[in-house]
């Protein structure tokens, strides 16, 4: 061979790898998303709330280490979608992206939105999704009917042949610009839009808010409807409804993990620095914490 042109053949080579949606094979894992790569392996997964949603936030958060998932509140905070695109945007990192070989972020965007279960909204869910968040947080879940309807909105379509055919998806076939923030394809976005467990390359998720007696009732009826990926009894909430009464809900907590562990649903719950990892050792595998006790939480889970 030519030893002039070895040095132009190593660099096309260099540039196919890195121009790849998956990079190099070292560098790849398994999921797109490292956070369903986590859960696949069944390990115990951590979010942090996104304190500031403008651009000095995004990038702060973008370079953090710790978080599995971030969690962004559209609920109790404006229902602003340019400000979301913004900080999207910011949050993706180029020099991350060469490192690692693959496009996207290393931090999944899990939106809360306003609209209460009861409510079977649906506009808000493909709004979002068409952004590019790679996750609903969907408030007051208390039936499984209101369940389905999450994951109803979550789904293209399926076709013919689709593993898992049901819930039948309702999701418009536009995908705006979760392509462009993914970094793929728009035949390779509509393999991983779908919900973790239901398809094999799905990757978006959920996470349903159990936060009164309705829901707590019918927990075992929520945590077996096909799609629903992650159960969260919210301790605020359950703690307004039941005035403050620090035993019912603790009690509603231990309901709700009892069915996820029935069903195997990975339980999610908000903890601190004092409970965090006692909610480990009960079971919770989805832990939403900051500051020390991320730190204790991630030590308890032999993620240091």
């Amino acid at each position: 061979m030519n030893t002039k042109i070895l040095p132009s053949l190593l660099m096309l080579t260099l540039l196919l790898v890195l121009a790849s949606p998956r990079g190099g094979e070292a560098q790849s894992p398994e999921r797109f998303i490292r956070m369903v790569e986590l859960l696949d392996q069944g390990e115990v997964v951590f979010g942090a709330s996104v304190p500031y949603r403008n651009v000095e936030g995004a990038v702060a958060m973008s370079r953090s280490t710790d978080a599995d998932f971030l969690f962004y509140d559209m609920e109790h905070s404006t229902f602003d979608v340019p400000q979301l695109q913004t900080f999207l945007q910011f949050l993706l990192d180029p020099a991350r992206i060469l490192a690692r070989g693959r496009p996207g972020t290393d931090h999944p965007v899990m939106v809360r939105i306003p609209a209460n279960g009861r409510e079977m909204n649906q506009w808000m869910i493909k709004n979002l999704l068409d952004q590019g968040v790679h996750g609903i947080i969907a408030p007051f879940i208390e039936n499984g009917a209101q369940a389905e309807n999450v994951v109803r909105a979550m789904r293209y379509p399926q076709p013919p042949g689709a593993t898992h055919p049901d819930p039948p998806g309702e999701r418009g076939s536009g995908s705006g610009a979760a392509v462009r923030l993914w970094g793929v394809s728009g035949m390779e976005y509509r393999q991983l839009a779908d919900l973790w467990g239901l398809s094999p390359r799905g990757e978006l998720l959920n996470l349903m808010l159990i936060e009164n007696e309705e829901g707590v009732r019918n927990i075992r009826e929520i945590a077996q409807v096909p799609g629903v990926t992650v159960i969260v009894p919210a301790p605020g909430d359950l703690s307004s409804y039941y005035s403050g009464d620090r035993q019912k809900v603790e009690a509603a907590i231990q309901t709700v993990l009892a069915a996820c562990l029935e069903f195997d649903v990975p339980c999610g719950i908000t903890a601190g620095p004092n409970d965090v990892v006692q909610r480990i050792q009960e079971g919770f595998r989805v832990l939403i914490t900051s500051g020390e006790g991320l730190r204790l939480g991630r030590e308890a889970a032999g993620r240091p």
